[in-house]
């Protein structure tokens, strides 16, 4: 557990590491382009989350262990879009993307692997489900600071 405390930690810094980037891109952008993106980017995961839910709560039963499992791969989820998403609008602009794709690629591998339910109960026993939840939930509100920040930049060009 202590190790996906880190890990947590650490693409938290790297999403904002990356948003950052692209913001400092302000200019060289299309503005029309990464609006659109950052609207799709941001209503997505809600649609996915009240889906979830809905299926959670009519289909299955230990709420309290399949709700911070499926928070916590919808925000590494999130947090691999969004590495992507920056990629792909700053690939061309010679930034440093090594940030970029070692966010990109530890939050698609720690998706991958918590999905199946049975890893992640090896690595969150049932007395630790608060810190799945509270690593989720901020990494989902860091994601969406960093994308209202992105389009804040895109509407004020």
């Amino acid at each position: 557990m202590f190790i996906a405390i880190i890990l947590a930690i650490m693409l938290s810094f790297l999403s904002i590491l990356n948003a950052n980037k692209l913001i400092g891109l302000k200019g060289q952008l299309s503005v029309k382009s990464l609006s659109i993106q950052t609207v799709i980017l941001m209503v997505t995961p809600i649609v996915a989350l009240i889906i979830l839910s809905i299926v959670i709560i009519n289909f299955h039963s230990l709420y309290q262990e399949r709700i911070p499992h499926a928070l916590l791969v919808l925000s590494m989820w999130m947090l691999m879009t969004n590495s992507m998403f920056i990629y792909r609008n700053i690939k061309d602009k010679n930034r440093n993307l090594i940030t970029t794709i070692v966010l990109g690629f530890v939050s698609f591998l720690a998706a991958i692997y918590l999905t199946p339910l049975d890893r992640y109960d090896k690595l969150f026993n049932s007395h630790y489900y608060v810190v799945p939840l509270a690593i989720s939930l901020i990494s989902i509100a860091i994601t969406y600071i960093n994308l209202i920040r992105i389009r804040k930049v895109c509407l004020s060009i």
